[in-house]
């Protein structure tokens, strides 16, 4: 599946209540959000990496875990198994810094060997797109990405459209973390 990050940030800053300022001069604003999910193990095949898992709702879901996670064998049935995901985006405007971007990192953390099985990762994306032109009257807002693509977004009623201009960037940063552990009853 082909995922328009580029595009679904920079849409994001005008479907946002853009009150607060970053910079103390632009718009910008920022939205959070935490998932957590518990569940307890009821089955495992250390042959097949296969877990089943039991949410709280009684609903079973069998997933299969990659190599890349550690110290299965040490998890048993009974065990509680703790998923927290979490998104931010944070994204603002600002004067001229350059041209229109996109960084991506991703960082991954996992445990010990021996300790119970936990790690996560995050990935932070990072985009910087052009204003070329404002539509007051409609609440427009055209951006130019990093590779040349066009944009027209609708503005919500609390972004301060007086106070972009056309030259003027607009910065979202894409933050997704997820966290597993383990942890004995």
């Amino acid at each position: 599946m082909k995922r328009r990050v580029p595009t679904c940030l920079a849409a994001s800053i005008f479907l946002l209540a853009a009150g607060a300022a970053f910079a103390g001069e632009k718009p910008g604003a920022q939205a959070t959000g935490l998932l957590v999910v518990t569940a307890t193990v009821e089955n495992i095949d250390l042959s097949t990496r296969e877990v089943t898992l039991k949410r709280e709702d009684g609903t079973l879901e069998t997933v299969k875990v990659g190599t890349e996670a550690r110290n299965l064998a040490r998890v048993n049935v009974g065990d509680k198994a703790t998923m927290k995901y979490y998104r931010s985006l944070a994204i603002f405007a600002t004067p001229p810094i350059g041209e229109p971007s996109v960084t991506k990192a991703t960082n991954l953390e996992r445990a010990p060997l021996g300790a119970m099985p936990s790690g996560r990762i995050t990935n932070v994306v990072e985009v910087t797109a052009t204003v070329e032109a404002l539509d007051l009257s409609k609440r427009t807002v055209t951006i130019r990405g990093p590779k040349g693509n066009l944009n027209t977004l609708k503005a919500d009623d609390q972004v301060k459209l007086d106070q972009i201009s056309v030259g003027d960037q607009v910065v979202a940063r894409y933050t997704e973390a997820v966290t597993i552990s383990v942890e004995k009853p």
